[in-house]
C-alpha cells in the first residue's frame, strides 16, 4: 500500500549536479539555441540515479547548429566512458527555446532508441533554474510511441541533497 501512496521516484539526482548541468546547457547553447546532453549513472531495477553527464557537443563539435544534429558514429565516445566509470546512459537531455513540449522531430528521432529510454526537455534554453515539475520528461516505448510523465515532476523525477 506504502508503494502505491509512495511510488518510488525513477530517476534520481543530486541538487548541485543537476545546477549545474542546467548551467552547463545554458551557456553551451548562448540563450539561441539548443545543447544536451547524455545523462549518465546508474540503474537498480527501475530507479535511475544520475552521476555524470556528457555535453553533446564536447563528443560531436558540430552537434549544436541551432537545433540539435548528433552524429551517431561519435557514440564510441559515450561507451568508451561507461566503460570507464562503470556507469551507463540512463537519460538524455536537451534544451528547447519555449516550452518543454516535444517537438515532431524529438518524438521522431530519439537519442537512444531503446524501449524505455528517458529523454528530459527544458525549457527556455536553459536560462533559468528549474527543476523537475518544470521540464518534459519522456519515456521511448518503441515504434514511435511515447509516455509523457512531465506531470509526475518530483514523484518522478527526484532532487535530493545526495542522488
Amino acid at each position: 500500500m506504502m508503494a502505491r501512496l509512495f511510488p518510488p521516484t525513477r530517476l534520481n539526482c543530486s541538487r548541485s549536479l543537476w545546477f549545474r548541468l542546467l548551467r552547463d546547457l545554458a551557456r553551451r547553447g548562448e540563450g539561441r539555441r539548443e545543447s544536451g546532453a547524455f545523462l549518465l549513472g546508474t540503474l537498480e531495477g527501475e530507479n535511475r540515479h544520475i552521476r555524470g553527464y556528457l555535453l553533446y557537443d564536447d563528443i560531436d563539435p558540430d552537434a549544436l547548429q541551432g537545433i540539435i544534429v548528433f552524429d551517431g558514429s561519435k557514440m564510441d565516445r559515450v561507451w568508451a566512458e561507461c566503460e570507464r566509470t562503470g556507469w551507463r546512459v540512463v537519460a538524455d537531455v536537451h534544451t528547447h527555446p519555449g516550452g518543454y513540449g516535444q517537438s515532431p522531430t524529438d518524438r521522431a528521432h530519439p537519442m537512444m532508441p531503446r524501449r524505455g529510454h528517458l529523454a528530459l526537455i527544458v525549457p527556455d534554453y536553459a536560462q533559468r533554474a528549474v527543476k523537475p515539475g518544470s521540464i518534459g520528461i519522456y519515456e521511448f516505448l518503441g515504434d514511435a510511441r511515447w509516455r509523457d510523465h512531465s506531470a509526475f515532476g518530483r514523484r518522478f523525477f527526484k532532487l535530493g541533497w545526495f542522488a
